[in-house]
């Protein structure tokens, strides 16, 4: 527990000056569900967006799918992934697995 409450701090560590935000998300499994952490993400409009992807469930192979902004990648267990896109619109947006949507969802929410 201690270990996902540090992943948890050092996933929002990102500068608030940067041109990019530099974000990373952890997939994690317990008692067989399987979620990203962070489940939420909060970005301005305007930014650039780069999300480091890393799957340390046992049960393999993960996808990671922002429908809005064109986001889908999949992520093997143990290797990390990077996504990048530009927040030009803001709401609140789905954030799920393409390849499990009903274990792993989450939610980007994009600042005016």
């Amino acid at each position: 527990m201690k270990i996902l409450i540090g992943l948890l701090c050092l996933s929002f560590s990102f500068s608030i000056l940067a041109d990019t935000r530099s974000i990373t998300l952890v997939n994690y499994e317990t008692d067989g569900v399987k979620q990203w952490l962070p489940g939420t993400v909060i970005v301005k409009k305007g930014d650039d967006v780069e999300i480091t992807l890393i799957n340390n469930t046992p049960s393999g192979i993960h996808g990671f799918f922002i429908p809005d902004f064109g986001v889908k990648k999949e992520v093997k267990k143990g290797v990390k992934e990077v996504v990048k896109f530009k927040a030009d619109k803001d709401g609140l947006f789905q954030m799920k697995c393409h390849m499990h949507p009903a274990h792993v969802g989450g939610q980007l929410l994009v600042l005016p």
